[in-house]
């Protein structure tokens, strides 16, 4: 029926973007909702982190930049999906990060560049999916913010440097 699935590890599920059956792709609203639910994710991640107390000035910092950001994307995408006479999903009143042991700053990290990860794929594939092509403009740019915030990261957990965008994943073992 609906257009999304769920990934996720452990006990933690999200979104993916995949077509509703192998016949109809799924709508740019369904599209938009799933990035949508993706930032409010994020929104409540960066969130938890900030009254965590593990994470040093410098990160949490960052984190509030990166949460500010993510919160720009959720304004633009139920924007775009009132544009499109939809109705944009409501955040949970919590997300559960079970699946991450969350002992450490270095745990945060590893949490945050996961749910970074698995935006940066989700809006690269809507990229492909999209109907109105005026959505790819602002998908794109997105896109590259999650990707900008997945490289900070990955250097704060002291991984090496990648070349391009869809090798950010190598070596991280979630």
């Amino acid at each position: 029926m609906g257009g999304t699935a769920l990934l996720g590890i452990g006990g933690l599920e999200l979104p993916a973007l995949e077509a509703a059956d192998a016949h109809r792709a799924p709508s740019d609203v369904a599209l938009l909702n799933t990035a949508l639910e993706l930032e409010h994710t994020a929104i409540y991640a960066y969130g938890f982190a900030a009254g965590s107390g593990l994470l040093r000035p410098g990160t949490f910092a960052v984190g509030g930049l990166f949460k500010s950001s993510h919160e720009a994307h959720r304004a633009a995408l139920t924007q775009a999906i009132k544009d499109l006479k939809g109705f944009p999903i409501a955040a949970k009143r919590s997300y559960s990060f079970d699946a991450f042991e969350l002992k450490t700053e270095a745990d945060v990290l590893r949490l945050a560049l996961f749910l970074e990860l698995k935006a940066a794929h989700a809006y690269n594939g809507a990229l492909r999916q999209f109907r109105h092509k005026t959505l790819l403009d602002a998908a794109g740019r997105i896109m590259g913010d999650e990707v900008s915030h997945a490289a900070v990261l990955r250097s704060a957990l002291g991984k090496s440097p990648v070349a391009s965008w869809n090798q950010l994943d190598e070596g991280f073992d979630g």
